[in-house]
């Protein structure tokens, strides 16, 4: 095999192995206490047993798709937290977001699940409730 070959394999490895870090992440996430969330949140919002954080940002293509299913039930519901990262770079931080768009499911102070790249209607919806 020539040079060419094995650059190709080795940037394929290197892109695996940067997906299943990313999943490897969001997996370890899950069970974990969240932030401190008084700052960012409404007391009508404390209200609520589950929150919703949807990181996105404005130049994602990804994001978008995920927008399109998220903004119609953001209208109707108070229980999602719409963060732009591009905006709001310390939120992704605290809340230790790698990427976007990711979905972050808080119940009772700790990180249920995190769904993280683009979803279907049907998952995003199952995932929300």
């Amino acid at each position: 095999m020539d040079s060419i070959g094995w650059i190709i394999i080795s940037l394929i490895t290197l892109f695996l192995l940067g997906q299943f870090a990313l999943v490897y992440r969001t997996r370890g996430m899950q069970g974990r206490p969240a932030p401190d969330l008084s700052n960012l949140i409404s007391e009508e919002q404390k209200a609520h047993e589950t929150l919703y954080f949807y990181f996105h940002s404005p130049r994602c293509g990804m994001c978008k798709e995920v927008s399109t299913i998220l903004d119609p039930l953001m209208s109707e519901r108070t229980d999602i937290i719409d963060i732009d990262v591009s905006r709001r770079p310390d939120m992704a931080r605290r809340f230790k977001v790698m990427g976007t768009p990711t979905l972050m499911r808080i119940r009772d102070g700790r990180i249920e699940k995190v769904l993280m790249g683009t979803r279907n209607e049907e998952i995003v919806r199952a995932f929300i409730g």
